[in-house]
């Protein structure tokens, strides 16, 4: 794949930027994707790979809301990922036509197309200014979400459906699939560090479609079991906030409270 080739495809009318993705080497990101710093772009490359393996065989791609821009995710076979991303702009039949091409080109000659990521990003890096920040992801740390009222045992039912409606607002930025993944993992986490105290969580079933159903016995939690769950929240939040700076900041206003 030729340099002109690729700025041809980034010239189409709503295309915004591209990221060529490897699942052991160095990641490539390119224009709107420039715009996250070094510690976001591994942190969506990890997830992204994550996401592929519990993806069906063959699968040709998928996409999510990434802030304001659409993300598509390419499969380049086992080893590489082309996302490209676009907004409201695009007309689709122009860019499909396109990027199948560029896929094409990606899968015939992959190690001229891996050193054409590699001038163009190198060349974007040198001309960057490296501490301006960025216009879509502030510097400014969020506010902690308050938590409820403490002390005293609480339905799960009221927790559950908290839970819900924050899988309801973060799959608006980051993708159903996406935020599955943070929440498993982000269980991972609390269960590893907490042991025993924790593995109710395993009672919390995290469906494909984003829906969380709790199939325990419980019906309240003691103030020990609700700052588990918070902690499992908190975890959550880390890893929404790895890639999305102000994602506290984004959900805040919509009243959502644990």
């Amino acid at each position: 794949m030729e340099k002109e080739t690729l700025e041809s495809f980034l010239s189409i009318r709503g295309v915004m930027g591209v990221a060529l993705l490897s699942r052991t080497g160095r990641p490539f990101f390119y224009r709107s994707f420039q715009n996250l710093d070094s510690r976001q772009q591994q942190a969506l490359t990890e997830g992204l790979f994550q996401v592929l393996q519990t993806m069906p065989p063959g699968l040709d791609y998928f996409d999510f809301q990434f802030a304001e821009q659409r993300v598509f995710v390419y499969p380049l076979g086992p080893e590489w990922v082309l996302l490209v991303a676009v907004n409201d702009e695009v007309v689709m039949p122009v860019y499909t036509l396109a990027v199948n091409r560029l896929r094409a080109e990606l899968q015939q000659d992959a190690s001229k197309g891996l050193a054409t990521f590699r001038l163009l990003t190198s060349q974007a890096e040198a001309a960057r200014n490296p501490t301006q920040p960025s216009a879509n992801l502030t510097e400014s740390q969020p506010e902690t979400t308050q938590p409820g009222a403490r002390g005293s045992p609480r339905k799960v039912e009221v927790f559950v459906q908290s839970l819900n409606r924050l899988c309801q607002m973060a799959s608006g930025y980051l993708g159903k699939a996406v935020i599955v993944n943070y929440w498993k993992a982000a269980r991972q986490e609390v269960l590893e560090q907490q042991g025993s105290l924790a593995e109710w969580l395993n009672e919390f079933e995290i469906e494909r479609s984003g829906q969380i159903h709790y199939k325990g016995l419980l019906k309240e939690l003691d103030e020990s079991q609700q700052k588990v769950l918070r902690d499992w929240v908190l975890a959550f939040f880390h890893r929404c906030e790895a890639v999305i700076r102000d994602f506290r900041n984004l959900i805040k206003s919509a009243e959502w409270r644990l």
